[in-house]
């Protein structure tokens, strides 16, 4: 679905007929089949990579391996996408898009999924064992197991989920926790496409609505950062609706309020930071969309009906996260509180002694790197072409919102000895402003089409356009799922791959050690032991390069 200029349907269209809305909801299930069925494809062939996680080149030809499967299914999607480019064939050719984007995005974020199936081979727990917030995830669930509950100032969601999934599993937290954390990872892609496609045709859902939330897969929590992910298109798609309030019936009006309420309530129990870092900029937004000459009724009653229905099915846990909140001090100071508050270039996890080297990097501009001035281009030539459009409105005012909230709570670290969780502002100030820059990209290039359709790099019916687009996505969906895989193999240093680390090298429920871990011959510990914290020095100092795995042969 295209965005019109004004962001307003044509009202003078005549209703699709029961046989097209029919075909409609058929390649929609098309796209959503093929989204999720890449990804799980590729999560169950990663289990056919046969390697040693503990040991470096074992993790480098598990990941040469997963690439190879990647890559055979991306030449056939590729293949088909130039078959149908045929004068013959062309007919075909849309529908084919639209299953080979989603194709695509299923295949980023299960080649992801896959590289953890593979640094957790051998072992049954998931990413950190029963570490940090692993251990505290698997306390929830057995707290749900043994009393049908938990405290309410927490999202119930994640943890529900693995109580229910050790449920039917037979399994216990400990173990399903793996399941749980491969599952999700795999979903990260198919979710990301297919809520971004309620709003953009399918290359640029796969291009604008999948690339800008590559830096925010996370294997180890993966519900935090999909939220994200899922909260801004949904944000934006009830902008819209309200923008456009004066064209749709009150029945109309009253559906779409219970399905985002319904929407919003299920994102907020499964995680409800973002909701405190977008509210500002989205009331600013809000405000200024709002139709006060032309349907301010209906407007209201949008309001008002997803607001009651949000409140309706959170206020257990709205209840308790506002009750919280008066009493609940975070002070956990970690190596991002330490640094300069306005980098946002990268988001490199809360988890401590994460700190990748100097941060934040040197910058070749005034302390800035390439990056964010590019980033911040794209900020403002957005700005430029689209400045009353809907999507940069609302993402202009989300950036400022949070760049305000995160210097807000900055501020005040020192004084109340608090942190407030503000470093992970970074998330959504980084996904804004990526977004920001395709959107900036997706409008230049109507404009220019409207200009001068002969320079457009986005000429309706080319399929040349679509098959230069699909095979670079596809290149940078690869080079980017193994580099962001290969960050959670087994490492012995502060680094992400500590995660795998832990989990291999933790002791089993059942007192053995993981399969690699025996064959390493060291043995395995219990949670804490310090002569873990020794192998693991030892092995720094006696691998190929600082923390990397290389046992002696």
């Amino acid at each position: 679905m295209l965005i019109t200029p004004t962001d307003q349907p044509t009202v003078t269209d005549p209703q699709p007929a029961p046989r097209s809305r029919g075909r409609r909801a058929l390649l929609i299930g098309a796209e959503i089949v093929a989204s999720l069925g890449a990804a799980a494809f590729m999560v169950l062939l990663a289990a056919g990579v046969e390697v040693d996680p503990l040991d470096r080149i074992g993790q480098v030809s598990g990941l040469a391996g997963l690439q190879l499967r990647y890559a055979i299914i991306a030449l056939v999607v590729m293949a088909l996408v130039i078959i149908t480019a045929r004068a013959r064939l062309r007919a075909y050719a849309p529908v084919v898009e639209r299953v080979a984007a989603a194709a695509a995005a299923g295949l980023f974020s299960g080649l992801v999924a896959g590289a953890v199936v593979v640094a957790l081979a051998g072992t049954d727990y998931g990413l950190h064992a029963t570490y940090g917030d692993s251990g505290a995830l698997i306390g929830m669930a057995q707290y749900i197991e043994r009393h049908g509950t938990m405290e309410a100032n927490y999202p119930p969601g994640y943890p529900h989920a693995l109580a229910w999934i050790s449920g039917i599993t037979g399994a216990p937290p400990e173990h399903a926790l793996k399941t749980l954390q491969v599952a999700a990872t795999a979903l990260f892609g198919p979710l990301a496409y297919l809520v971004w496609r309620r709003l953009l045709p399918p290359l640029w859902a796969l291009g604008l609505g999948t690339v800008p939330a590559l830096p925010l897969i996370d294997p180890y929590k993966p519900y935090t950062n999909i939220m994200l992910v899922v909260l801004i298109p949904v944000l934006l798609l009830l902008l819209r609706r309200l923008r456009t309030i004066s064209t749709v019936t009150t029945r109309q009006v009253l559906f779409s309020g219970l399905a985002f309420g319904a929407t919003l309530a299920v994102v907020f129990l499964t995680y409800s930071g973002w909701f405190v870092w977008s509210a500002p900029g989205f009331a600013v937004a809000a405000l200024v969309l709002f139709p006060w000459r032309t349907g301010w009724r209906k407007g209201l009653l949008l309001v008002a009906v997803t607001s009651v229905v949000f409140v309706l099915l959170a206020a257990r846990h709205l209840y308790g996260l506002l009750d919280s909140s008066r009493s609940i001090k975070d002070q956990y100071f970690y190596w991002d509180t330490w640094s300069e508050p306005a980098y946002l270039a990268m988001w490199r996890s809360d988890l401590p002694g994460m700190n990748p080297g100097p941060w934040p990097p040197p910058g070749e501009l005034g302390g800035v790197g390439l990056f964010t001035v590019l980033a911040v281009l794209g900020l403002g030539l957005a700005i430029a072409v689209a400045r009353q459009r809907t999507a940069v409105i609302m993402l202009a005012s989300v950036f400022a919102g949070a760049w305000i909230l995160r210097f807000h709570f900055g501020s005040q670290m020192y004084a109340q000895d608090a942190v407030q969780l503000y470093p992970r502002s970074t998330a959504e100030l980084l996904y804004c402003l990526l977004l920001l820059t395709g959107f900036a990209i997706h409008f230049g290039a109507a404009r220019l089409a409207r200009v001068d359709p002969l320079r457009a790099i986005s000429v309706p019916g080319s399929r040349s356009v679509a098959i230069g687009a699909f095979t670079a996505l596809l290149l940078l969906l690869a080079s980017s799922g193994s580099a962001i895989g290969d960050r959670y193999m087994p490492r012995s240093d502060n680094s992400l791959g500590l995660l795998a680390m832990n989990s291999q090298m933790t002791r089993q429920l059942d007192g053995t050690c993981s399969r690699y871990a025996q064959a390493m011959g060291r043995g395995c510990f219990v949670e804490g032991d310090g002569a873990y914290f020794e192998l693991l020095q030892e092995l720094q100092r006696s691998g190929p390069k600082v923390g990397e795995l290389h046992p002696p042969r």
